[in-house]
């Protein structure tokens, strides 16, 4: 990173498939709200633009796109946050694909078309009883197969989170989840 004209840039895209359990962010449902975020774009467009004016003269190291869930976005919807920005001195550009009933091969291959270097999957807990209490309405499977589908479109760069503390867990769903993931081998 350079500390001296560098920065990073966040940029927030507030719409979820669904308000889980634990989750303190900024969210929207999506269902509720979809006739309101292309206007949500045209603004963040215009700040993304302002953003990338004033600070022309320094470095952006990187970029993370997060929310929410960024690909509960159309992928039209997806291709406009294409930005402005220098990208010489870009050493990571990452997007939260978290909800991997949000994903499917045309938002990740839009997200490919764009340099996106790092994108994270997240399953919080590979236990299906305990995605549907904390209000995550896709399965396990779609968690494994969003994420198979991601290393066969290329992606190299691909990280999971977890929740730890889940309600009605234990050590050995804990465990469970671990094991499982390892099978995958997130980076």
């Amino acid at each position: 990173l350079d500390y001296k004209k560098g920065y990073s840039l966040y940029i927030g895209i507030p719409f979820c498939p669904s308000t889980c359990l634990y989750c303190s962010f900024t969210s929207y449902p999506v269902c509720a709200w979809q006739e309101r975020i292309d206007g949500y774009l045209d603004a963040l467009e215009q700040e993304i633009a302002f953003t990338a004016d004033l600070f022309a003269d320094r470095h952006l190291n990187s970029i993370y796109i997060g929310g929410g869930t960024p690909t509960t976005l159309l992928p039209r919807q997806m291709d406009r946050l294409e930005s402005s920005f220098d990208y010489s001195h870009l050493l990571e550009f990452t997007v939260e694909a978290g909800r991997p009933d949000s994903i499917d091969k045309e938002k990740l291959e839009v997200l490919r078309a764009h340099g996106i270097s790092r994108i994270s999957i997240n399953p919080q807990t590979m236990k299906q009883e305990t995605l549907k209490l904390i209000g995550r309405h896709h399965t396990v499977e779609q968690t494994v197969e969003s994420y198979r589908l991601a290393r066969r479109l290329g992606f190299d760069n691909i990280n999971m989170d977890l929740i730890l503390g889940l309600p009605e867990e234990t050590i050995g769903d804990v465990r469970n989840t671990m094991e499982q993931l390892k099978k995958l081998g997130p980076d």
